[in-house]
């Protein structure tokens, strides 16, 4: 069933004494949702034009908005409210349909292209960055033909790379499969210098949160896996991370072991039709 969702451009003004205004990003209202604030602009955007900006200060911005939100239960109040307050123009209110997450997160980029980003950034063709781990598994998915292209490719039981995670775009699923079940997969290389290491296990909380948001999207039954690739020299430092991500629910796969990869390529890509 078709949800419809209006949206409203959030304009700031980052220089009150100069005028200057650029967009940031939107409020959503869906019916019978609590709004939600989306920040599309990133913060580089706003230090162009005035340096003071810093993401503690945009933090406080929006929730300046929230507050405002808070305070009015109908669409129309809120609206009214942010016009009054500067936050969007007059007359600014945009509507759109989505019946699925993709459709959602597609219209988000759309408005995102259009009313935020630099539209010259935009028209460049973005390169995906891969880990050498990242780029190891695309080419073994490529050779057993279940490499897919796009989000939709999922429903035909191909595994995509770099999925977003509808709510929260900015974190990835390094690999998602569909088979009855969802299979999600985050890959952490460990091949770094070792005044580097202590960045992986930022990257693990990350990656953990990632897949926890994503299995709140597809479902309790879904399947977190992990595929690491650590040297021997980073074996016992890299314990404790191996602990966490076991903690959060994952099943981990090392890369330089053929035993543990035949049974994480098991895992990961069962053939339609077999047990799920």
């Amino acid at each position: 069933m078709n949800t419809t969702y209006s949206y409203v451009v959030l304009r700031l003004a980052v220089d009150q004494m100069r005028g200057e205004v650029i967009n940031v990003g939107i409020v959503l209202l869906g019916d019978g949702q609590k709004a939600r604030t989306l920040m599309m602009a990133t913060l580089n955007k706003l230090r162009a034009i005035d340096s003071s900006w810093t993401s503690q200060k945009l933090y406080a911005w929006a929730e300046n908005v929230n507050a405002i939100l808070g305070h009015y239960d109908m669409i129309s109040g809120k609206v009214k409210a942010l016009e009054r307050f500067g936050f969007c123009e007059s007359n600014s209110v945009g509507m759109f349909t989505a019946n699925t997450d993709e459709e959602l997160a597609k219209q988000l980029a759309r408005i995102k292209a259009t009313y935020v980003s630099n539209r010259s950034a935009e028209d460049r063709p973005k390169r995906e960055k891969r880990t050498r781990l990242q780029t190891a598994l695309r080419d073994q998915f490529k050779r057993m033909h279940v490499m897919g292209e796009t989000v939709d490719d999922i429903a035909e039981h191909l595994v995509v790379s770099n999925v977003p995670v509808t709510s929260y775009p900015e974190l990835k699923s390094d690999f998602v499969y569909k088979n009855g079940t969802y299979r999600v997969t985050q890959t952490l290389d460990y091949h770094v210098a070792l005044d580097s290491l202590h960045n992986k296990l930022m990257e693990a909380c990350v990656k953990s949160t990632a897949a926890e948001l994503a299995m709140k999207e597809y479902g309790p039954t879904t399947r977190r896996l992990a595929v690491v690739d650590i040297p021997d020299a980073f074996l016992d430092a890299t314990d404790g991370h191996m602990d966490l991500l076991m903690a959060q629910g994952f099943e981990v796969f090392h890369f330089n072991n053929q035993q543990s990869m035949a049974a994480y390529l098991a895992a990961a890509v069962p053939t339609p039709g077999t047990a799920h």
